[in-house]
Order: structure tokens, then C-alpha cells, then sequence
């Protein structure tokens, strides 16, 4: 690829990653390292004629407080404004990340290796605060940085020896020249630290989402000594990075550093003796002379915070590009459907051969329809489709008299409601999780969802009521009670047709035994899809189907087919 085409393509996700006033931060920063440089370069300008004339006048008493003035608050601005920056602009970077997740208008296509559920928690924590580090606090002063022997050497040639300003300029773009070559030889280095790192934070969730599991099958001493193994692996590459980190800062502070001020210091001397310049003159450009080393200062962090936060903005821009956010006028205008699903001859390919074949069936507004089969026989696939996890690919659906081909992701998902087979409750209270759907919603509100699903006198007995709290994935409640508030925060979502898969599959009898009779008492009002194995089910039927092997076929609802 180009230079020019790298470019392009690091400008445009600048613009995707970083907000509007993320951008001017940047710049404000740079600012403030310039006024911070000037001040510095007025208090040695100054001094320089205090050492000849060996006298403090007023004048320059009046020019070193100036100098100082600026130098001090330009510095204060610098660190004070770029931290106060990074944190705004990492909070925005992390909102308009989970605005991606949660209301994406692209639909799955199972091919999101590259952002798996590890790597898209890197992106919101690790990589947003690198990106916002290396941007707001680092970027800015850096190009500020490399500027200062540009403008320090130009005030040189105009205001004291051409000859020696010139002279001095035509090394310093050796600088960036050799950040540049450093920054190639150690791009592997860099990348394999990232990569390490990405993985054990992967290692370290897995093993987190399933401790249950491995408490209960003893594999804890094998994950522990694995996750051991990828973390010293981690650490390895962590120090190969700062090991050339640290190769970088002497090449560049000790040879260059010296390079550059001997150079100076050696045409100074000689411009002096050739009577071009004089002793203040000469005093003030050796002066000066520091302020031509200001890069290298950034040197030393160019390969920790500059290539981890180019590459965490590759890396957000890359998922933001890839990820689009819905336009603010889609989820947030349409109004929750009420009415009937059709579905008329739906193909599904997941690329294995199709799930399903010529899919056709007719739930009518205010009835219950179930869908029987077996594990794997495209039942769920199906429900999917109509919940907008995954694209249509052959057929028509309308949910509610819309034709969801014609709709936005996040338009789809508004039309219905789902309770899936494994209940997620957030860490909180009951009113927190099933508030989720309803925010606003008022306490009496939530009881009388509460009661609709027969679980209002269970959480009238916990010790506090509404606010109980459910614990971690709710493990402080039974799963049938679980089961049942996850089917309050769908009515408490105002959506009339209710998508339930499985819901009595992860709970006991008594809790079937609920949850049914709970069904049996929803109105007219509601539409409901019901996709089970339970034939249990099937009583609260007004319409039943089987899946078999991708194809649907009416049922008779008999006492047979109930058992």
C-alpha cells in the first residue's frame, strides 16, 4: 500500500474515531506546548544578555516574568487541558462504541473473528483510553515538539546568523526521519505485544463467563496454570516493547542529542570568531540550543503511548467503519407494532446447506401460535430472523403489517418483544432489570407486570421488595423466578407480539407450571409466537406447528399431541 493511500486512510479514521471537538483538543494541546516553548525561549533569550551585560535591568526583569508567565501557564494548560481532554474525548469514544453494539444497522453475518466479544471490551477499555492518550495528551504536544527547532532555528537566521540557522535546520529533519525508521523495525514488536495482550484478556473472560463450570468439573488448576502461561507470555512481549523502547531513547538522546548540540555549538564559535556574531548573540543561540533537542523528549513515548494509540485507532475506526451507527432517526420514531406475522416461503443459509426450506406460516393478531421440534431443526433460525439477529435472505415477513425487508435493524427489533431460553439479569435490583425495557416505568407499573406473570407474590416475600438484589446473572433468585421477570420486562416494554423461545426449558415443573399459566392469561391485546420442545405448552395454543428438518407442518392439537 501507498504512502499516500496510508494517509488517506489514517485521516479518514481520525475522522470516524475522534469527535468534532476531539480534533480541536488536539490542536488546543499543541498550542499549549508552543506558548510554553516561547516563554522558555524568551526567559533564554534574555538571559543570555544578562550574562554579557552583567547587569539585571528592569526591562529585563520585565522579560523574564513574562517569559516565565507564559512558559509556566502554557505547560499548566498543556497536562491540565489534555488530561481533562483524554477523559472527555475516552467517554465519547466508549458511548459511540456501545451505541455500535447495541443498535447496529447491520445485521450478523458470523464472521466477526476479528471483533469477538473479548477483543470489541478491549476496544471500550485498553484501546479507548490508549487511542485518547496517544491523541489528546500526546499527539498535540508531540507536533508542537517537532516544531520548535524549525521555529527556534528560522528566529535564528532572521534575527542573529543566517549561516548558522540554516546550517542547524538541515539536520533536524533527521528526527522524525529516523522515528520513522525505528517505528518500522519495531512494528512487529509492538504488534505481538497487542496481540499477546488482546489474547489474555480473552483467556481471562472466557474463563470468567464459565467459572461455574469449571468450579464444578475441577478444571480450575488447569485453567489457572493456563491463564499463567499466556499471562508470563504477555509480560515477555510487554518488556521486548520496552526493551526497544529504551534502545530508541539512547540511540536518539545519546547520539543525536549530542550530534545536534555540538554541531551548534561548533558553528557558533565559529561564526563568533568570524565576527558575524557577537558575544550575546552567540550566548543566546547555545541558549537556544535546548530547546532543538524538544523531540526527543517525545521520543520516549512514542513507542508505548504513539504506535498503542495509532493502532487502538486503527483498530476503532476499523469496528466504527465496519459497525455504523443507526441514523438518530430510526428505533427512537417507530412505534411498537400490534397486529399479526406472516411469513410466506423463507430460506435461510447459514453456508452449510440451507435451514430452512420454503418457511410459511400466519400468526393472527390476538392469537398464540406455537412451534414444536426438535434441537437443530431450524425453530430457533426462524425466531431469529424475526427478531432481527439475522438478515432475511429469501421470502417475505411482516410483522404488524410491515415488511421488515424494507426496515432498519434496530426498526425490526423495535416491533417485538423476546424472552429467550437463557434469562440474562443484570447485577441490581428486580425494578433495575425489569426496568431495562421501561425506564420510566412507575412502581405500580412494574407490580401489575409483576402479577400478569404470576411472580408478584415471590418478590413481595424477598427481603426488600422491589429492590432486592438478584446478584450476578441472578444467581440470588430460583431460574424460574428469573424465567418470570424476564417475561414482565417484555410486557413492561409496551410491544403487543412477544417472541418466546424456550421459556420453560430451564425450569422446574412448578415454575413450567407458572409460567404457562401466566400465557393463559394474556388478552387479546397480545400476539404471541411461542417456539418450544415442551409440548406442555401446546395447551395455551390457539395454532400449533412442528419443525421438522427446516420445513413446518401443521399440527392437531389433541390430548396426544400435549404429551
Amino acid at each position: 500500500m501507498s504512502a499516500q493511500r496510508k494517509g488517506r486512510r489514517r485521516r479518514s479514521y481520525k475522522k470516524v474515531v475522534l469527535s468534532q471537538s476531539g480534533r480541536r483538543d488536539v490542536w488546543l494541546v499543541a498550542a499549549g506546548r508552543l506558548v510554553s516553548l516561547l516563554g522558555t525561549a524568551c526567559v533564554l533569550v534574555t538571559v543570555a544578555g544578562v550574562i554579557v551585560q552583567r547587569q539585571l535591568t528592569h526591562a529585563a526583569v520585565a522579560a523574564l516574568a513574562v517569559g516565565v508567565v507564559f512558559a509556566g501557564a502554557g505547560a499548566f494548560f498543556e497536562i491540565a487541558y489534555g488530561g481533562v481532554a483524554a477523559r472527555r474525548e475516552e467517554k465519547d469514544v466508549r458511548h459511540r462504541l456501545l451505541e455500535s453494539v447495541f443498535g447496529s444497522v447491520q445485521l450478523p453475518t458470523h464472521q466477526e473473528e476479528d471483533f469477538d466479544s473479548a477483543r470489541t471490551i478491549q476496544l471500550m477499555t485498553d484501546n479507548a483510553e490508549r487511542l485518547t492518550e496517544y491523541r489528546q495528551t500526546y499527539f498535540g504536544a508531540t507536533v508542537a515538539a517537532i516544531a520548535a527547532p524549525f521555529l527556534t532555528l528560522a528566529y535564528v537566521a532572521i534575527a542573529y546568523d543566517a549561516v548558522v540557522g540554516l546550517a542547524l535546520m538541515a539536520l533536524c529533519p533527521l528526527i522524525p526521519y529516523l522515528i520513522s525508521v525505528f517505528k518500522k523495525f519495531f512494528r512487529q514488536t509492538s504488534a505481538n505485544s497487542r496481540s499477546e495482550r488482546g489474547k489474555l484478556a480473552g483467556e481471562y473472560l472466557d474463563a470468567i463467563r464459565n467459572l461455574v463450570t469449571i468450579r464444578l468439573l475441577g478444571a480450575g488448576p488447569r485453567v489457572e496454570k493456563h491463564l499463567r502461561e499466556q499471562g508470563e507470555k504477555n509480560r515477555g512481549a510487554i518488556m521486548k516493547l520496552l526493551a526497544g523502547n529504551q534502545i530508541v531513547i539512547i540511540v536518539m538522546d545519546g547520539l543525536f542529542s549530542l550530534l545536534l548540540i555540538c554541531a551548534a555549538a561548533l558553528l557558533t564559535v565559529m561564526r563568533y570568531h568570524a565576527g558575524a556574531l557577537t558575544m550575546s548573540e552567540s550566548i543566546a543561540i547555545m541558549l537556544l540550543t535546548s530547546l532543538l533537542i524538544e523531540p526527543l523528549v517525545q521520543v520516549a513515548g512514542f513507542f508505548y503511548v504513539g504506535m498503542g494509540g495509532m493502532a487502538a485507532e486503527r483498530a476503532i475506526g476499523r469496528y466504527l467503519r465496519t459497525h455504523p451507527i443507526p441514523h438518530a432517526h430510526s428505533t427512537r420514531h417507530i412505534s411498537p407494532a400490534s397486529g399479526g406475522i406472516s411469513v410466506e416461503n423463507v430460506t435461510f443459509d447459514y453456508g452449510r446447506g440451507e435451514v430452512l426450506h420454503g418457511v410459511s406460516l400466519e400468526v393472527p393478531a390476538g392469537s398464540k401460535v406455537a412451534i414444536v421440534g426438535r434441537s437443530g431443526g431450524g425453530k430457533t433460525t426462524l425466531l431469529s430472523i424475526l427478531r432481527g439477529s439475522l438478515p432475511i435472505q429469501g421470502g417475505h415477513i411482516k410483522i404488524g403489517g410491515r415488511n421488515i425487508a424494507d426496515l432498519q435493524v434496530p426498526d425490526i427489533r423495535a416491533l417485538t418483544a423476546t424472552v429467550s431460553q437463557n434469562t440474562w439479569l443484570f447485577t441490581g435490583t428486580v425494578a433495575d432489570n425489569v426496568r431495562i425495557a421501561a425506564p420510566e416505568a412507575s412502581e405500580e407499573e412494574i407490580w401489575d407486570a409483576l402479577r400478569r406473570v404470576h411472580v408478584a407474590d415471590d418478590v413481595a416475600a424477598m427481603p426488600q421488595g422491589l429492590y432486592t438484589d438478584v446478584g450476578e446473572q441472578g444467581v440470588l433468585i430460583s431460574g424460574g423466578q428469573a424465567q418470570r421477570l424476564s417475561l414482565a420486562r417484555a410486557l413492561l416494554s409496551g410491544r403487543k407480539i412477544l417472541l418466546l423461545d424456550e421459556p420453560t426449558s430451564q425450569v422446574d415443573r412448578e415454575s413450567e407450571r407458572a409460567i404457562i399459566e401466566a400465557i393463559k392469561g394474556f388478552g387479546p391485546e397480545w400476539t404471541l409466537l411461542i417456539v418450544t420442545h415442551r409440548r406442555a405448552l401446546l395447551e395455551v395454543a390457539d395454532a400449533a406447528y412442528e419443525m421438522k428438518h427446516g420445513e413446518l407442518h401443521p399440527m392437531e392439537l389433541s390430548e396426544g399431541a400435549l404429551r
